[in-house]
C-alpha cells in the first residue's frame, strides 16, 4: 500500500463511462491517485490545480477531442512535459500516431489494449515522476542551502572585516598602551633613582647635625659637670636620647627606603646560611638575654639575600627583645606546601594581643614605650614589604604570656616559568637591545 505522501495523480480522460471503469480496473492496483473525467474541458479544469504523473487521453471525444485537449494542455507552461499515452479505438493510422506524437505523446495505444502493457507503462510513468519530483525537492534544498552558505559567508566575510578592523584597532591601543607604559615605567626608574638619592642625602643631612648636636651636649656635660644642677643634667640626657631616638627613625627609614626603592637582584638563596649570619650578628643580644635559638632545616628559595638576611634578623632580634622573666626560647622552621615554602618564628615571649595584628606591620607602630622595649617601629614593616616584594604574605598569631608566632610564606621557585616570562618581556624589547639582554 502507497502512503498518502507518495500518491500521485494520474488522470484518465475518455467520453465513454465504461471505459472509465475499465481504465480504473487496470491501474488501481498501482495505489495512486485516480482522476476520471469525461471531456477535455473538464480535463482542463483539473489541471489548472492539480499536478499528474500521466495523462491517459481518449482521442475520440465530443466537443473537444483529444488531439485538441492535448495542443491546450502543452500551452501551460506547467504541462509541458507531463507525460500523455493517447487511447484510441479508430485504429493505429500513421497519420493519427505522427499528429499524437507531435502534441507531445509519449505512446499512442489502440483499444483493445493489453491491460498488462498499460500498467506497466503507467507504473514506469510514476516512478520517473516521484524520481523527478525528489530531484527537484533536491535541488530545491540543494539551493536554499547554496543560498543559505552564500549568506553564511557573506556573514563571515563582514565578521572577518569587522575582527580585521577590531584587531588593528587593538594593536594601535595596544601599541600606544604600551608606549606608555614604558615611558611611565622610565620615569617611575627615574623618580626612584632620584628618591633613593634624596634618602640618602636626606639621611646624611639630618644626621649630621644630629652628631653634631649630641656632641656638643656631651661635651657641655663633661666640662661642667661640677656646676649642673640636677634638672640641667636631666634635661641633656633627655636631649640626647632624644637625638638618639631620632637617629635611630633616620636609620630605619633608610633601611625600609632599600626595601621599596633599591633594585633588587634575586638569586637562589641557602636560608640556612642566612640564618647561621643573622645568628653570628645577634651573637651579643643572645649572650645578654641567655635566649636559645633552634633553627630547623631550611630550604633555597630565589630571592633577594640581603633583604632575606633582613628579615630573619628582625623576626629573630624581636623574639629575643620582646621576652618576659624566662630565657627566650625561638624556633626557626619550614615546611613546602603544593606552590610555596611556609616559614615561622615562633618564641616564648609577652605574646600580642590578636586586636594588635594588623597594626603591628604598619610604619611607626608601637604598642610599648621605648622606656619598656627600644626601637623606632619599623622592623615589622621592613618585614612586611621584605616578603611581599618576595611574592608572598605575612602574619601573626599570638596570644598575651604565650609567646608569638610569625609565618612569611615565599613562592616555590619554577625556573621554566621564569623562563617563560623574561621571554615575554623580551618581546617588548627592539631587536637591537635583545641580544643584550640575553648575555
Amino acid at each position: 500500500m502507497i502512503e498518502n505522501e507518495t500518491r500521485v495523480n494520474i488522470l484518465l480522460v475518455d467520453d465513454e463511462p465504461a471505459n472509465l471503469l475499465a481504465l480504473e480496473a487496470v491501474l488501481e492496483s498501482l495505489g495512486q491517485n485516480l482522476v476520471k473525467t469525461s471531456s477535455g474541458v473538464e480535463a482542463l479544469r483539473h489541471l489548472i490545480d492539480k499536478d499528474f504523473a500521466v495523462i491517459l487521453l481518449d482521442v475520440m471525444m465530443p466537443g473537444m477531442d483529444g488531439f485538441e485537449t492535448a495542443e491546450l494542455i502543452r500551452q501551460r507552461d506547467r504541462n509541458r512535459h507531463t507525460p500523455i499515452i493517447f487511447l484510441t479505438a479508430i485504429g493505429k493510422t500513421e497519420t493519427a500516431m505522427f499528429q499524437g506524437y507531435a502534441l507531445g505523446a509519449i505512446d499512442y495505444m489502440v483499444k483493445p489494449f493489453d491491460p498488462g502493457v498499460l500498467r506497466s507503462k503507467v507504473s514506469v510513468l510514476v516512478d520517473i515522476y516521484l524520481k523527478t519530483q525528489e530531484v527537484i525537492r533536491l535541488n530545491d534544498e540543494l539551493r536554499l542551502e547554496n543560498e543559505n552558505r552564500k549568506r553564511t559567508e557573506e556573514e563571515l566575510r563582514r565578521s572577518e572585516e569587522m575582527l580585521k578592523n577590531l584587531n588593528a584597532n587593538l594593536e594601535a591601543r595596544v601599541a600606544k598602551r604600551t608606549a606608555a607604559v614604558e615611558e611611565s615605567s622610565r620615569q617611575l626608574t627615574r623618580i626612584n633613582e632620584e628618591l633613593e638619592q634624596f634618602v640618602y642625602a636626606s639621611s646624611h643631612d639630618l644626621q649630621e647635625p644630629l652628631r653634631t648636636m649630641t656632641s656638643f651636649l656631651e661635651l657641655i656635660e663633661r666640662r661642667n659637670r661640677d656646676k649642673l644642677d640636677e634638672d640641667s643634667k636631666r634635661f641633656i640626657e633627655f636631649a640626647v636620647k632624644s637625638a638618639e631616638h631620632m637617629r635611630s627613625l633616620i636609620n630605619g627609614l633608610l633601611e625600609y627606603s632599600r626595601v621599596t626603592v633599591k633594585e633588587k637582584k634575586f638569586k637562589n638563596v641557602d636560608c640556612n646560611l642566612v640564618v647561621k649570619r643573622v645568628l653570628e650578628q645577634l651573637y651579643a643580644s643572645l649572650q645578654e638575654s641567655g635566649g636559645k635559638v633552634e633553627c630547623l632545616p631550611l630550604p633555597e628559595v630565589y630571592g633577594e639575600p640581603l633583604l632575606l638576611g633582613q628579615l630573619f634578623q628582625n623576626l629573630i632580634g624581636n623574639a629575643l627583645k620582646f621576652r618576659n622573666e624566662l630565657p627566650p626560647r625561638v624556633e626557626v622552621g619550614a615546611e613546602k606546601r603544593e606552590r610555596e615554602w611556609l616559614f615561622w618564628v615562633k618564641d616564648n615571649g609577652i605574646g600580642i594581643e590578636p586586636r594588635f595584628f594588623q597594626q603591628i606591620f604598619r610604619l611607626f607602630q608601637r604598642l610599648h614605650s621605648r622606656a619598656e622595649y627600644p626601637g623606632a617601629g619599623l622592623g615589622l614593616a621592613v618585614c612586611r614589604k621584605t616578603v611581599e616584594l618576595h611574592g608572598g604574605k605575612i602574619w601573626c598569631e599570638s596570644e598575651l604570656e604565650k609567646g608569638s608566632s610569625f609565618y612569611f610564606t615565599i613562592p616555590i621557585y619554577d625556573p621554566f616559568s621564569r623562563l617563560a616570562d623574561e621571554e615575554s618581556n623580551l618581546e617588548t624589547v627592539p631587536e637591537s637591545k635583545k641580544s643584550e639582554k640575553r648575555v
